[in-house]
């Protein structure tokens, strides 16, 4: 986990959402992410394209602990908001509902510090055996 952390430190993305990993176990990640202005929108709340952002880093990652390929990539992700987000820190739980040989599909839950349900997601990521994704 100490190797995965320090990816996640140096992912541009990850850093700039502030995010740090709490948890990850077989099929189960949790991360946290900080109140930060430049991540709101108008009316200081959290923008929902961070909300969406955090989301798809815990789920991948929930995906990545039970990922036997080589690399994966999201698939498809739907996220419900269901409340404004701005009692931070928020926490976010992602979950593996199904594992099958080239699709993880994926439960998340993102929370306010008063344990507040402000969007779920749902995604599935595509399990990649015969190469990895990056620009060459």
């Amino acid at each position: 986990m100490l190797e995965l952390q320090k990816n996640l430190e140096n992912d541009p993305v990850f850093s700039y959402l502030g995010g740090e990993l709490l948890l990850l176990e077989k099929g189960l990640s949790k991360i946290r992410i900080p109140y930060k202005p430049e991540l709101c929108r108008r009316g200081n709340v959290l923008n929902g394209g961070m909300i969406m952002t955090a989301i798809d880093f815990a789920g991948g990652l929930a995906t990545l602990s039970v990922n036997d390929g080589i690399d994966q990539v999201t698939q498809e992700l739907k996220v419900n908001f269901l409340e404004p987000m701005y009692k931070g820190p928020f926490e976010v739980t992602a979950k593996v509902i199904r594992k099958g040989r080239t699709a993880v599909v994926v439960e998340i839950d993102f929370v306010d510090s008063e344990g507040k349900l402000g969007a779920k997601g749902i995604g599935t990521w595509y399990i990649i055996r015969d190469k990895k994704v990056m620009k060459e």
